[in-house]
């Protein structure tokens, strides 16, 4: 982490990430290894334990767990959900029946900054499609008149990387190479309202940059969505989904809360929020879920159960201690 004094200077500071490393190595070597083990205060490091589940649920969060988000109009039907910050690039054949032909993810051109190009391939594809120029926050500028540019009309700056991971729009140079070398160059960005359009050997291909997409073991059909407003406000005082989830063909009704998610397969589907905002009355609303699959969801919960249960234990040993002392005193 990197904090600029007065905008010029770089000050290196540590991180959450070090700090609860070091807190973790600290705590293992004084509150287990090195803590006196007895029997009559067995209660702090069963509490420690617990700190310890904590802060390796964090860990796991970190690295292990999928965010996204799945937007859907009443009637809409989806099986996929999309990152909040994760991005890909996406290759498909246009037409009623494309399917998509190459999925290239962002740890494949994470590190393809400035002139750094790697090109990717797929059977099915007329051409070879080389990156470059990877910016993980970016804007883009129009060309000025009379100025050469391979990309067309526009292109990209890297603008700086802000602390909300999800308002970050990456962006990225891409270019379509045929096998008799012919090059078509553009760039993709990831709030651009519709792909790159290139035509390759008769047929139209869409090359898009969007955030990553994943693909749930089941389906999500929103049949009806409701929100309720304090009177003469257009604040929602309470809003739910009723969906119905399919799985096998097999359909299950279930209604999603604000704060009663679905619950499966790991996968958790919380009501998050709602729009278009401050909507007139008979506008077709969307429902907005947050999409959660973490290994260590319920680890926080038997965290908290470990160190109340050890907690528990040393101050009852504790008070026992002091009752019988007290009661020693005036025998």
């Amino acid at each position: 982490l990197v904090q600029w004094l007065f905008g010029t200077i770089p000050v290196p500071l540590p991180g959450v990430y070090l700090l609860l490393a070091l807190g973790f190595g600290n705590l293992v070597w004084g509150g287990i290894v090195k803590a006196p083990k007895s029997w009559q205060r067995p209660g702090l490091l069963i509490a420690h334990c617990g700190i310890l589940l904590l802060i390796a649920a964090g860990f796991v969060t970190y690295h292990f767990a999928e965010n996204g988000h799945i937007t859907l109009y009443e009637g809409d039907e989806t099986n996929t959900f999309q990152s909040y910050y994760d991005w890909e690039v996406t290759v498909s054949e246009t037409g009623p029946d494309a399917k998509t032909q190459l999925v290239i993810p962002q740890d494949d051109f994470l590190r393809l900054a400035g002139a750094t190009t790697r090109t990717f391939y797929a059977p099915d594809l007329p051409f070879d499609l080389e990156l470059s120029g990877y910016m993980a926050n970016s804007e883009p500028r129009a060309v000025a008149p009379g100025t050469a540019s391979a990309t067309g009309d526009v292109v990209l700056d890297a603008a700086p990387r802000v602390s909300d991971a999800e308002s970050n729009m990456a962006g990225l140079h891409a270019a379509v190479i045929e096998p008799g070398g012919k090059r078509q160059d553009a760039v993709l960005w990831g709030a651009a309202r519709t792909p790159w359009i290139v035509d390759v050997g008769g047929k139209t291909y869409a090359v898009d940059l969007r955030h990553a997409t994943t693909e749930l073991p089941f389906s999500i059909r929103l049949e009806k969505f409701t929100r309720e407003l304090h009177p003469r406000t257009g604040i929602a005082s309470n809003f739910q989904s009723e969906v119905t989830q399919i799985e096998n063909g097999i359909p299950r009704h279930v209604v999603i809360k604000m704060n009663e998610p679905l619950r499966y397969k790991g996968y958790t589907l919380f009501q998050s929020s709602w729009g278009p905002q401050n909507a007139a009355e008979g506008t077709r609303l969307f429902s907005v879920f947050a999409v959660v699959r973490n290994p260590a969801d319920q680890w926080p919960l038997y965290a908290s159960c470990v160190m109340a249960l050890g907690l528990l234990l040393h101050f009852t040993q504790s008070l026992v201690r002091y009752l019988r002392a007290q009661q020693r005193r005036s025998a």
